[in-house]
């Protein structure tokens, strides 16, 4: 099965060949943070690729349910307090295009993201305005090892790696860098690895921010509000030709906050065959 575009860590090989036509998708997702607790999410997805070089994908985020801390003050003077947990609450929705090239055995992804404002940002699930994310995405093929290298520059965190929800959005300009391997495994499984660190440019920028342990409102008096750094490990499982599990764990060191889950991958409609492919 050709994987879906999993954000950081780029698009797959198999994505890079496959053939003109739309993805249709939808993933469910439940995780443990060690701030909030337990939350679950749902996302739908709907990709086209346009030729081999060229895809565009569009998915939002509908949280089934999360703990948040609600603005129970005025835009003004914010006074967050936590609330009973959520349910059908939307995130902000994700515009992304995507362009491949494969040159001396080097795989290279370009990544434009838009976020669209569809978050609920008196819950934080959402940034508030339209954000930006541009990505390169760098990897080559050892046999069984893909290292890959990323880097890249935007004005949102929420962008930046969408596998893993954290429990805060940090809104400002911000660059990200993240490096490490996949490995792939008997029975079509692969895991990867990496280190990540998001890193703010101005600090003299307001960065807005919720969840527990974050400032709510932060500006030049703090250092560094939105920086973290960490690993993120992802194991995926197939569990058949149109679904795919997949656990995974981030380890934030800056902020001491561990994040666990799994998700279930289910695609609904798949773009046709090599031998179908008109050019």
């Amino acid at each position: 099965m050709a994987k879906l575009n999993d954000g950081e860590s780029g698009e797959s090989a198999d994505m890079l060949s496959a053939p003109r036509g739309f993805t249709g998708a939808f993933t469910t997702s439940t995780q443990y943070d060690s701030n909030d607790g337990w939350s679950s999410q749902l996302v739908p997805f709907m990709g086209y690729r346009v030729c081999r070089s060229f895809s565009v994908d569009v998915s939002t985020i509908l949280y089934t349910k999360i703990k948040v801390d609600a603005n129970i003050g005025t835009k003004a003077k914010p006074v967050y307090a936590a609330v009973s947990p959520k349910s059908g609450a939307f995130g902000d929705t994700t515009l992304s295009f995507h362009g491949n090239v494969r040159a001396l055995t080097v795989d290279y992804t370009g990544t434009f993201s838009l976020g669209l404002p569809s978050g609920n940002t008196k819950y934080g699930l959402g940034a508030g305005q339209v954000t930006y994310n541009v990505n390169h995405h760098f990897e080559k093929s050892f046999g069984l090892f893909t290292p890959n290298i990323e880097l890249g520059y935007g004005n949102a965190s929420s962008l930046v790696d969408p596998n893993v929800l954290k429990d805060y959005i940090s809104v400002g300009p911000m660059a990200h860098f993240q490096a490490g391997t996949l490995v792939d495994l008997p029975l079509r499984m692969d895991f990867e690895a990496d280190a990540y660190e998001e890193l703010p440019l101005d600090k003299d920028f307001v960065y807005s921010t919720t969840g527990a342990g974050k400032k709510k409102v932060t500006t030049a008096t703090n250092i560094d509000p939105a920086e973290d750094n960490g690993f993120i490990t992802l194991l995926d499982i197939p569990l058949s030709h149109t679904i795919t599990m997949t656990s995974f764990y981030s380890h934030s060191l800056r902020d001491h906050n561990d994040i666990a889950g799994f998700s279930f991958t289910f695609v609904l409609t798949a773009p046709p065959r090599s031998s179908e492919m008109p050019f």
